[in-house]
């Protein structure tokens, strides 16, 4: 006879201890996925039921239309162009943030402090006030409407956060590690490519995901600096359905909804305990 393990037991003291976790998980939920529910829904109606009174919950028919409707040009373009933002943000972000946040927190002093100080400032003020003349210079420049001037305001706009985020991380480093490192023949380079890389990619995974999201979900910055159709982003493609909407396009403008909460989601789903290890552990002092 083989014996048989006995289930753990919860005690009633570690249910009460997480029931305030619960019930604000469950809250959180109450409050965010009825819209998501009800945009789904729409997503899946015929355009007449959109606007139907009373309103009709479950789609009945159920229709893909909306979805297959997606597929033009513009819309595609729309997707391209947020792609290329973000990826193109997230390596220029971690080539000039990392070894920043190396400088930072491995050579420190008072002018070090400063400026820390100072980029902590600066990214509180809103990239909104800079708006006019960046769009002013660009203009002047021939700069306007190209890839390359938004993924270096995007970086930009993201860089001093990064660069506060990395630096938790690597403080959490041991210097005797790249002391021994230096003590074998180690450049700074070395340690920084082979030693700190490695130790924070959690972080990194972090401040990657931080950053697609970020991109994805502007739309100030594409609606001000990118004045043609091509360069949009996929947050001007969704206002394009409702500043431009005739008779009923709610089916429609769900279905692009949708489409593009997708990578989003994807994102935290394929990387979560990346994200959660990266914010755990970058909270954490030696």
């Amino acid at each position: 006879m083989t014996a048989t393990i006995p289930a753990r037991r919860r005690r009633p003291g570690q249910i009460l201890q997480r029931l305030p976790i619960w019930v604000v998980v469950a809250v959180t939920a109450a409050l965010v996925l009825p819209p998501i529910l009800w945009i789904l829904s729409t997503s899946l109606k015929t355009e007449a039921n959109t606007v139907a009174f009373p309103p009709v919950w479950i789609p009945d028919p159920v229709s893909f239309g909306s979805y297959g409707g997606l597929f033009t040009s513009a819309n595609i373009r729309f997707f391209a162009n947020s792609l290329i933002y973000a990826i193109g943000s997230i390596v220029l972000a971690l080539a000039v943030c990392i070894p920043a946040a190396y400088v930072a927190t491995r050579f420190r002093g008072r002018r070090m402090e400063a400026l820390m100080t100072a980029i902590l400032v600066l990214s509180m003020v809103p990239g909104v006030v800079v708006f006019i003349a960046l769009y002013s210079m660009f203009v002047k420049t021939s700069l306007i409407n190209t890839y390359p001037l938004l993924i270096v305001v995007y970086t930009g706009i993201i860089c001093g956060q990064t660069i506060l985020f990395l630096r938790n991380f690597i403080e959490n480093i041991p210097v005797e590690i790249e002391e021994a490192a230096a003590i074998d023949g180690c450049s700074r380079r070395q340690i920084l490519l082979r030693i700190v890389l490695p130790l924070i990619r959690p972080g990194i995974a972090a401040v990657a995901i931080f950053i697609f999201v970020f991109v994805w979900n502007d739309f100030l910055v594409g609606t001000v600096l990118a004045t043609t159709e091509d360069m949009k982003t996929v947050q001007n493609g969704i206002v394009r359905y409702i500043s431009t909407g005739f008779g009923n396009f709610w089916a429609s403008f769900g279905a692009f909804v949708i489409v593009a909460f997708i990578p989003v989601l994807g994102i935290f789903a394929v990387f979560q305990r990346w994200f959660i290890a990266g914010l755990t552990s970058g909270g954490v002092k030696s």
